[in-house]
Formats: C-alpha cells, structure tokens, sequence
C-alpha cells in the first residue's frame, strides 16, 4: 500500500460516521452526500466496471436536465446521478451511475486524453525521484551527501505538451526538489535550480534527467514566521464588526436568503464554489456561475521552466484544494462556515473542515448618499455586501475566490492572487553581480540568489446567465465619438450604438479602451416600466490577453484566454473553457472548438464566458509572501428594474 493509500484508510474511520449522520439531498443540485460517493463506486464494483486497482479521477453531481431543475418544486422526486472519471492504469472511463435506481446508465471508455492529476500520483513520483540513483547522483554533486529523502520536498509538475516524440503516449509529470533543511512552513525558498526528471507514472520509472548546470542552493530567506527576518511592527488597534441582532441572510438547505437575493450554493471538486438559480425578487437572474479554469504560464525559456504553463482547475482541481478557513483572518469572525464532502482517488468520501464561509460585511462606503447645498439637507444609506469565499492553494499559490452580492442587484466576482511566489535560483544576490544582468532577463531579483520568474493569470468564468427567463439576446453598446456641425460651439461628443449579435463568431471580444462598448444580455419578452427590455451587463476591471505566439504550445491548449468575452448558446456539456482534459492536451478544445460551429446566440439560452487576466511583473514586495491581488468583474442590472433598488433601502 502506498503512503497515500494508507494516509486515505484514516479518513474511513471518521468518513463512516460521518456518512451515517449526512442528511439526503434537498435539492436537485445539491452536492453529493458522503454515503453517494459510497454508492457510486459500489455500483461500479458490482457491475464489473470497477476494481481494487481502480483510481477514481472525480466523483462529482450529474446535475439533472435544467428545464428539469427550474420545474421541480419542493416534494418533487429528486434525481441523483453522479458522474465518475476513473481509470484502470493508462486506460480512461466516464460513467453515469444512477443512485435511485442503483444502475450504470453510461459508460464509455476516453481516447486520447489524459486525466487530471491524482493526489496519489503526486506521492507516487517524489517516490519514484527520490529513489532512483542517477536523481540521487545528480544531487550529490550539488553537495547533498549522505543522501536523505526527508530533507527535500520534491515537486510532480503537470508536465505541458510540446509535442516530444519520447514522450507520447505516456502520462508523465516534470518533477523538480526543494532544499527544506531550515525552512519553516515556507518550503519554497530554496529550489536546488536546473534539476529536472521526467517520470513515467505507469512504468514507475524515470524516463529523463536533464541536469542544467550546478546553481548553489540558496540560503533562509523567506521563513515568515520568524521575526527575526523581518522584526514587526507595534500592533494596531483591534477592529471589531458585531452583528447584535445576527446576520441578515438566513438558510434554507442549500440556499442562502439575504435581502431580495436567494441563491444556491455548492463546492465543487473540480470548479470550486458552484452559484446556481440566483433570483432578486423571485426574478431569475443567473442559472449558474463559477470558475470554469484558470492557466498560470510562465515566461522562462529554460529547460527547467519553459514548460511551466499550469491549468489548476482542469489539471489539479479547484474545488479538491479549497482549505480550511480561519476565522479573523480568512474570513471574519462572525461568518458561517460551511463542510464539504469529497471523495478521494480510492473513491473514499471525507468530509472537508470549513472550507467555504459566507458573511456580511459593511463597504465603508455608501452605497448611495447626496448633500442638497440648496436646503442644507443629507440623506444616504450605508453600504453592505454578502460574501460567499473560498480559498484554494495549489501548490505555492492562494486563490482568494469570492462570489459578493449587493443590494443593488449586482453581483461581482473576485479572485485575489497571494501566496508565495515560486522562485528560480540564481548565483546573483545582488544587481552588481557579474551574472544578474542574464538572470534577471525573464524575472526580478526578488531576494538575494532568487529571482521570480515572469508570469500570467488567466481565470475562465462562466456565467449561464437567465434575465428574468431562458430566451435572451446579446447586445454589443459601442460607444462612438460624434463630430458635431461646423456652428456649434462643441466640435465633439460621443453617443450609444446598440447592435444585437445573432451568432457566437460575432461575440468573440476583447477590451479596448480606444473602442469602448459595454456586454449585456437583455430579455426577449420583459420590458421595465420605460420601455426597454431588462437586462444584466457586464461591468470590467482592468485585464489582459495573452502575448505568446498562437502557434506556442501553451496558448494552444488554452484557448479560451484569446479573448476576454466568449458567447454560446447553453449546453450542459460545455463547462470547462479548455476541454474537459486538459493535462497534456494537444489544444484547441474547449471553446474554440464548439464556437468554431458558429451556433445562433440570438433568443436562446445564453452563457457568457469572461476571461480576467493580468501579467505579473514579480519585485521585492513579493518576498517572501505575496500581498493580496485582487481581479473583479461584475454583473450589473441595466433596466432590470423601474427605478434604483437602493432607494428601497430602510435608513
């Protein structure tokens, strides 16, 4: 049994009294339920399609049909069918297994596609490097003498696809070690640079060393925890949030009630927080929302770096290292705080400490206010917001992923990027040094012989957007500059140039601050008290695209990220922006293979896929932990309503 196998058995002991306690499902999309997990592998067990050797890649809710959805009411049957990845050695599966009825309704083996990376192959390959003597060899001439597997944290990289012949066909991770020899909790600060081996996770083996060159370890840097690295500084005075009378949302099973808004919230392994039939005053606003995928490439032509390009949903899974949040620091101390269930690679349902909270918090700004000097008079209403939070950590890492509603119908979406950078070793502490100049061409020196290498953030969201029904259009609002007659005193303005877009080529878009426009999606049948259809637009922050060759490797497998807005009519088997197999992908699935069929997007079901992105451009204050950088985009109502919603607001 492998370490992880056995480090799994103890969760079976506390998952099976938990299984015993769960209630059933309330909703039809509802999480899976620990004892679901159970009986989804036992299915699978009796009918043959799974084994003891079975590695179960994802185990998550096969949500029910949505015209199904929006017509169940409370007391209906609910429908509970789960749907499996597994695999048996190289060989790849998808399954739908009915739990009602306790039959496999489909299964079908997957070709040419590698799954998601498992948490016991993670321990698999740091065995695999740390065993094998050429690894050993390489290390010892680094000065690593007796050979002790416990001082290094030895990383397993999704690998990339590049198209090496030696490497087709097999499923192989890019593994690279870690000095931890004085380290405290940082475990990232000394990286035994241009040591890489490629394993081979079905022979059990290591396929390739590539040994670079010999770059001096680099010393203690980044232990946060120590105050005499960085001494601190005198405490501020306490800042207290009480809630006398309690919070203002309350619960009803899976769905939270705050104000007008009610919605349905979820953790999903793959995706995270998963937002689904939010409503503001009992009118629909969005089906669902969440994170669809994210891609971290990095800019480095090293051997030991080129093919760093991460998909941390699709490769590793969002939602399965969401961690336990900690009251007063990760959310306030009066936030709720949800558990979840997962299921492991062995299938094996645990359940999850407090990794999604949901709390209120003022804006310190208002959220409407006016000074009238003709009268001396003031009116306003304070603001506040509800917050649904996740954090993941993958790897070095920390996605600060929140879903905030106003009172004003909006609902914004915030990632913020913390965490630790991941550093290359460099022989230069300082910029004077001979070799800083050529070391510093793809980073910044960021700490003496460390230098973070330049990378990109591109998160995929997508939003199934139903404004007030399913049947809805797409509408472009450019923003044109008007020259004016030769006798008017202003030579210019500028005014609105509405255009419906009827097919998906037509709402590929990106930002352009020199041709400005706003994205909205508007009813087809209801209308506000003027006149105009109802409708939610997009409001945007600051963004990129990405600057690599559309030949690169990396930009191929991650097309979803060539334009900030994609458009295309509902399908429940459209959910993951860059395929539904990312890890070592050829590229060109996902969105550019299903809008490359140019579908009708006008009248229909429509889901909005907004790319957020930016470049990071490393420097010292990201050493030795990164500040907090948040991203938002948002969903605003645009003649969604008669008049302001704020106005309701009691003083």
């Amino acid at each position: 049994m492998s370490s992880y196998r056995k480090a799994c058995a103890v969760f079976v002991g506390a998952s099976l009294a938990f299984i015993a306690a769960v209630a059933a499902a309330e909703h039809p999309l509802d999480s899976l339920r620990a004892h679901e997990y159970t009986r989804a592998t036992e299915i699978l067990r009796a009918v043959g399609h799974a084994t003891d050797a079975t590695l179960y890649v994802t185990i998550r809710l096969d949500e029910p049909a949505k015209d199904d959805v929006l017509a169940w009411r409370e007391g209906d049957t609910i429908d509970r069918v789960a749907h499996v990845t597994l695999r048996e050695s190289a060989d790849l599966f998808e399954a739908r297994v009915d739990l009602n009825a306790g039959e496999v309704l489909d299964f079908e083996a997957i070709d040419d596609a590698q799954s998601g990376i498992l948490l016991s192959e993670w321990t698999l390959a740091q065995e695999i490097v740390k065993s094998d003597p050429d690894f050993q060899a390489a290390l010892a001439k680094r000065g690593y003498t007796p050979f002790d597997p416990d001082q290094f944290n030895c990383l397993p990289l999704s690998p990339g696809y590049f198209a090496e012949e030696e490497f087709e066909g097999k499923r192989i991770l890019r593994v690279q070690c870690l000095d931890l020899e004085g380290t405290r909790h940082h475990v990232y600060q000394r990286p035994i640079e241009g040591l890489t081996a490629v394993v081979d996770l079905l022979a059990n083996e290591v396929l390739q060393i590539v040994d670079e060159d010999v770059i001096p370890t680099p010393g203690i840097s980044g232990n946060y925890d120590e105050e005499s690295l960085q001494p601190y500084r005198d405490p501020m005075n306490p800042i207290a949030i009480s809630l006398p009378r309690g919070p203002s949302y309350t619960f009803d099973g899976s769905f939270v009630e705050w104000g007008p808004w009610r919605f349905h919230m979820r953790m999903d392994r793959r995706r995270g927080i998963v937002v689904s039939l939010a409503t503001f005053d009992d009118r629909s606003v969005l089906y669902q929302a969440s994170l669809s995928e994210m891609w971290v490439p990095y800019q480095d032509p090293a051997y030991g770096w080129f093919f760093k390009s991460y998909f941390d949903a699709g490769e590793y899974g969002f939602g399965l290292f969401g961690t336990e949040l900690h009251a007063g620091i990760d959310c306030p101390a009066h936030a709720d705080f949800y558990d979840q269930t997962l299921a492991v690679d062995d299938g094996v349902p645990y359940p999850t400490s407090k990794v999604m909270c949901l709390f209120e918090r003022p804006t310190m700004t208002p959220v409407w206010r006016h000074a009238e000097g003709a009268d001396g008079s003031h009116a306003g209403r304070a603001g506040r917001e509800l917050v649904a939070r996740m954090i993941s950590a993958i790897g070095n890492y920390d996605y600060v992923f929140d879903f905030i509603f106003k009172p004003t119908g909006a609902m914004t979406v915030s990632i913020g990027s913390t965490g630790i950078d991941i550093v290359k070793g460099a022989k230069a502490a300082h910029l004077d040094d001979d070799s800083a100049a050529d070391e510093t061409r793809f980073g910044a020196l960021i700490a003496p012989n460390l230098v973070g290498v330049y990378h990109d953030h591109f998160f995929s969201l997508r939003f199934d957007l139903d404004v007030d029904g399913t049947e809805n259009h797409f509408v472009r609002d450019r923003i044109v500059p008007r020259d004016l007659a030769d006798d008017h005193v202003r030579r210019s303005i500028w005014a609105v140039e509405s255009t419906r877009v009827r097919t998906e080529a037509g709402a590929q878009l990106d930002i352009d601050m020199r041709a400005p426009e706003q994205w909205r999606v508007e009813s087809t049948n209801a209308r506000n008290a003027m006149g105009y259809p109802t409708g939610y637009a997009l409001q945007v922050s600051s963004n990129a695209l990405p600057l690599l060759s559309k030949d690169d490797y990396p930009l191929r497998r991650a097309g979803f990220a060539e334009h900030h807005l994609w458009v295309t009519p509902y399908s429940p088997e459209e959910l993951f922006s860059a395929g539904d197999y990312p890890n070592q992908s050829k590229g060109g699935d996902g969105l550019p293979a299903w809008t490359a069929r140019n579908r009708s997007i006008e009248g229909t079901d429509l889901v909005l896929w907004y790319t957020l992105g930016f470049h990071h451009l490393t420097a010292a204050e990201d050493w030795p932990v990164l500040p907090t950088h948040p991203k938002t985009v948002t969903l605003k109502p645009h003649n969604f309503f008669d008049r302001s919603q704020v106005i309701n607001l009691a003083p």
